[in-house]
């Protein structure tokens, strides 16, 4: 490819483009919709963002929902390229029996399945570089089982006993399916931005009752309610965990396989305090 252009794909959140950076680069230029520390959650693309499919070659994303403009995107900017489900094939945890959970980033396995997908995807676009490719799924699954196996090690401690991770938000059911962990989300106790007393109280009442339990935040808006609720459980704030994107490049969680690893750790860390 010397002296050509290079392919370019675009992501649309942060964490789904570092797993297709991990297997595409320096062969494809990768770019993100959403950046790090950006949510990835009510994001549509801006008209000037539009005007950028125009050049692309391969659009991933992650579905399950998470980005509702996807089907109006040919019609919206006319590009007609190949547009891949990063979460195909992933098993997906039902909200109320019926909506699908999008947040598969959240567990070891939907990264190994993003990883693939997206190894496929580029395989049979740019067949010539099909084996730089598959050497770089190799390279990174076996990271990824690497931090894995070290995620299941600092977790065996807490496995007698209940244990109650308390967030902000029901972002990590596909992480407590994998590892056993029950997390308890804040926003599931009311259809408002605040819990009720009733409902506030009852969690009080779970965290009190449970072996260990801890509180973590996941942006600044969160600290306030969650500050409450660790002083009047007298539980631990565990600190913060990133949920919907990456931090930084040199922060804790910059790339997808950092931000599992830092996220179990974290939580490990707090519950065996």
């Amino acid at each position: 490819m010397r002296g050509q252009a290079k392919p370019k794909v675009l992501a649309t959140m942060s964490i789904l483009a570092d797993v297709a950076r991990q297997i595409g680069a320096p062969d494809l230029e990768i770019s993100s919709l959403i950046g790090p520390e950006q949510s990835a959650h009510h994001r549509d693309p801006t008209p000037s963002e539009l005007t950028s499919f125009g050049d692309i070659s391969l659009l991933l994303h992650v579905g399950f929902k998470l980005e509702g403009w996807i089907d109006r995107l040919p019609e919206s900017t006319g590009y007609r390229g190949p547009i891949i489900q990063a979460s195909e094939g992933i098993a997906p945890i039902l909200i109320e029996g019926r909506i699908p959970d999008s947040h598969t980033w959240q567990s070891f396995a939907g990264l190994r399945s993003y990883a693939q997908t997206i190894a496929k995807a580029y395989s049979e676009l740019w067949p010539n570089l099909a084996p730089n490719f598959e050497a770089r799924l190799k390279t990174y699954l076996a990271e990824l089982q690497s931090a894995q196996d070290e995620a299941v090690a600092l977790l065996a401690p807490l496995r007698k006993g209940r244990h109650l991770i308390i967030v902000p938000h029901n972002s990590f059911r596909y992480l407590g399916r994998e590892l056993g962990l029950e997390f308890r989300g804040i926003s599931s106790l009311s259809t408002g931005a605040q819990p009720s007393a009733k409902a506030l109280a009852d969690l009080l009442d779970e965290i009190k009752g449970a072996d260990a339990a801890a509180c973590f935040i996941e942006t600044a808006a969160d600290q306030r309610l969650m500050s409450q609720i660790a002083s009047e459980s007298g539980t631990k704030l565990g600190g913060k965990l990133y949920t919907d994107s990456l931090s930084k490049p040199d922060g804790p969680a910059g790339t997808s396989v950092r931000m599992l690893a830092y996220n179990v750790a974290t939580i490990a860390k707090a519950l065996a305090a």
